[in-house]
């Protein structure tokens, strides 16, 4: 009798335990060039919606190249590719003149490059990646179009900007950007209200962050955290 008691008592202790928990969706956010503090109030605000998010200065793209394949937010903000004016736009620039770049024709800038083409289905789990350089959304005929490249490996949704983005422009509109989505607004929205949040920013303009586009499932939110589903 004893015996079965104990039993019970540890199939009663087993039942109360709480049921695991999933880890969290996680983020990863790179600042490639005198954007400071940018990555990082970005992982605060994904931090407040859920996410495992991190932020780091000045990584390899082999780094980034990697974590990309298990995120469910990427964010960059840095430089992006440009050969001269009618070749420009593909690729994003980080730490040792290495690239993440969307694909090559033969063209390959820098030391060590990357490419979305090579990743398969790899980042279909991506809800959303954000590229906050100059050109990143631009179709270059070398490297190819890196916003385009990253929906068709599985993104549900992709953000960057065809023209030049002004550095003092692009940090305001990262910071009231991800703030937005953090109360509830939409992608699209917050894009868009975050380009007018930044007009009377020093300099005063646009300065290259109403170039934005946005590709995928961008009327959705960021709440609750979660992956892809693309």
């Amino acid at each position: 009798m004893k015996r079965w008691l104990c039993m019970l008592a540890a199939l009663f202790l087993l039942a109360a335990l709480p049921a695991a928990v999933s880890a969290a969706p996680p983020a990863h956010n790179y600042d490639c060039s005198d954007t400071t503090p940018t990555a990082y109030d970005a992982q605060v605000d994904q931090a407040a919606m859920g996410y495992s998010s991190s932020s780091s200065m000045n990584a390899h793209a082999s780094t980034a190249y990697s974590t990309f394949r298990s995120d469910a937010i990427f964010f960059f903000n840095g430089h992006g590719l440009y050969y001269d004016d009618s070749h420009k736009g593909g690729g994003i620039k980080f730490s040792s003149e290495s690239w993440i770049l969307a694909d090559t024709d033969g063209h390959y800038p820098g030391n060590d490059q990357y490419y979305i083409a090579d990743y398969g289905t790899d980042i279909r789990d991506v809800l959303l990646a954000v590229y906050l350089a100059c050109y990143s959304s631009h179709d270059n005929q070398y490297n190819g179009d890196l916003l385009q490249q990253t929906m068709n490996k599985g993104a549900d949704i992709c953000l960057g900007f065809d023209g030049e983005v002004e550095v003092e422009n692009g940090k305001c509109w990262s910071g009231n950007f991800w703030d937005r989505v953090r109360n509830g607004e939409t992608v699209a929205s917050a894009a868009s209200n975050a380009k007018d949040d930044c007009y009377w920013h020093w300099p005063i303009g646009y300065w290259g962050v109403d170039t934005y586009e946005i590709s995928g499932s961008y009327n959705s939110y960021l709440t609750p955290a979660r992956y892809g589903i693309y």
